[in-house]
């Protein structure tokens, strides 16, 4: 459903000015981006990286990252993985941190399927590449650090780094349970997207199954109980009603198109696939939200003057510095058709 989306969510100010836009302390009923995934050349990358002054660390084996990882080889039908040489490696980037706060950090991957893949297409060795995970950037309980944003920004401003995927967040309240009860009735919802069908598991209902050019996956889930019984967060009591809609936006990156995150976000093909976002979340039940917190991610990813400020030079994603944001006429960028 292109372009037929009943509000105009992308100027600025958002539609939703009367919509609530913090609560429990935190900024809420906001859009943002909460992941990117980038495909780069791993030694280009690496040597960046060292030249800021940051270092790989190997990750966890008990990080979660890892079922995703071998999910991956499982479904590789081609099986290339035929010696320890090219065996999955994880590594981690850890990334300034507020305080006493829980750091940010970039997830490096290498020896997987979609990698081989794209060194195939350009003829490079086939552990040429990696895989480049931001991941957390719109976490409204957490504290994201402004110098953390500004690292990251200095990587998804490359070219030649092919966007691979982004994870688009909605924060919503909804009274009702999210689990297998509500399946049936979450798939009656949100169709068409989910003719191939619903997966529920836990707190969570998933979409994976989509014919869709650019969404792969629709989440909607839990978010107060996540973040007390998986994060171990202590969260205010008016949030127990806090649900969230990611919708995950995948590209081709053996695309000569794909020309990395900026060249995406500055073209239509956004505003359509945020067309698209909105009308899932029309489906979900999502009724109004806002983009201001979208619109600063972006515009200090582009920008990083627009953090410059008292309020946000320590961390991002405060009350005060969104606030300040929209009281500022300094804007790089404007969602706006």
């Amino acid at each position: 459903m292109k372009n037929d989306y009943p509000y105009n969510v992308f100027n600025y100010p958002s539609y939703g000015a009367d919509i609530e836009s913090s609560k429990g302390g935190f900024i809420f009923n906001q859009m943002g981006i909460d992941n990117i995934e980038l495909i780069a050349k791993y030694e280009t990358f690496k040597k960046m990286t060292e030249n800021m002054g940051l270092e790989f660390e190997p990750m966890p084996e008990s990080h979660k990252i890892h079922e995703r990882i071998d999910y991956e080889m499982e479904k590789d039908s081609k099986t290339r993985l035929k010696s320890d040489e090219f065996m999955p490696i994880v590594e981690m980037v850890k990334l300034p941190k507020v305080g006493k706060s829980k750091a940010l950090y970039i997830t490096v991957i290498r020896n997987i399927p979609i990698l081989f893949d794209v060194a195939t297409h350009h003829k490079k060795a086939k552990d040429s590449f990696c895989l480049v995970i931001f991941a957390g950037l719109h976490q409204p309980s957490k504290k994201i650090s402004s110098e953390a944003m500004e690292i990251i920004s200095k990587f998804i401003k490359r070219k030649a780094f092919n966007l691979r995927s982004i994870d688009l967040a909605i924060d919503t309240t909804d009274d009702r349970s999210v689990d297998y009860k509500r399946k049936g009735a979450f798939k009656d919802d949100l169709m068409p997207y989910s003719e191939k069908g619903v997966i529920s598991k836990g707190s969570s209902l998933y979409i994976n199954d989509l014919d869709h050019p650019s969404i792969s996956r629709i989440l909607y889930y839990d978010k107060y109980k996540k973040q007390l019984n998986q994060q171990k967060e202590i969260i205010d009591d008016d949030l127990k009603e806090w649900k969230r809609l990611e919708i995950t936006l995948t590209f081709d990156v053996t695309q000569k198109y794909n020309k990395g995150f900026i060249h995406y976000i500055e073209s239509l093909n956004f505003v359509d696939d945020l067309y698209e976002v909105g009308d899932v979340a029309q489906l979900a039940g999502i009724k109004s939200y806002l983009n201001d917190y979208l619109t600063y991610q972006l515009n200090s990813l582009l920008d990083n003057r627009v953090m410059n400020n008292t309020e946000s030079k320590k961390q991002f994603n405060t009350i005060e510095s969104l606030e300040r944001f929209k009281q500022s006429d300094f804007r790089r960028y404007v969602l706006a058709i």
